[in-house]
């Protein structure tokens, strides 16, 4: 399936009424039939079986399915915000002790979860230049965790050789994250490339808005 298709009909769910363009699900609940359904739903919800909005629903669940296609990505998982999708990328991986290597031309606020949030947790945070290998290759070491960057920076506009940096991390076990926010999957195939999680603010480029 080409990009252009991908972008259109990637992950599309319809409803039994048979809608073109995607329906919005606004509501906050879904019904059961009986007590024992609901009880096997919030043990262990199926791949179309969704328990509150907040967890998902199948507008959220079309839009994780169009991206991870785009991507070439194993999965996605939306979330509120795209500080929330960084920040949550980072300290799902993270714990006191652990070090990260991150490029210095970074959106502010995501400078602030680097520089403010995980050291106030115990996490230890380099900056290198972002276009300088031997600079990524002096940071890294065998207690790096993950490296972080924008594969197109906002706003300096540096680009980062995905390949390379990934290649540096993976040698001491560090896990790529990237955010991919200027660039979209149309023009970065951040995971082809080498990154192992792609973070967006889905109200920029990817919905069409900058």
């Amino acid at each position: 399936m080409k990009t252009r298709t991908k972008l259109v009909h990637g992950g599309t769910r319809r409803s039994q009424y048979g809608e073109v363009s995607e329906a919005l699900f606004l509501t906050q609940g879904f019904v059961y039939e009986t007590a024992e359904a609901a009880q096997a739903r919030f043990i262990e919800a199926g791949e179309d079986e969704f328990i509150y909005a907040r967890y998902g629903n199948p507008t959220v669940a079309m839009f994780e399915e169009r991206i991870a296609a785009l991507e070439g990505a194993e999965d996605a998982f939306a979330t509120a915000s795209g500080m929330a999708a960084v920040s949550g990328a980072l300290t799902a991986m993270l714990r006191a002790g652990d070090h990260v290597v991150a490029a210095q031309a970074l959106f502010g606020s995501c400078l602030y979860v680097l520089e403010e949030v995980l050291t106030r947790f115990g996490v230890e945070v380099t900056f290198v230049d972002g276009t300088d290998l031997d600079q990524w290759r002096a940071a890294v070491r065998p207690g790096t965790k993950a490296v972080f960057f924008e594969t197109v920076a906002n706003p300096t506009l540096e680009v980062v050789d995905i390949a390379a940096v990934a290649g540096i991390a993976h040698d001491v076990g560090a896990t790529v994250v990237v955010d991919n926010v200027f660039a979209t999957p149309v023009y970065s195939d951040a995971i082809a490339q080498g990154a192992d999680v792609v973070v967006y603010s889905a109200t920029k480029h990817i919905d069409g808005q900058g």
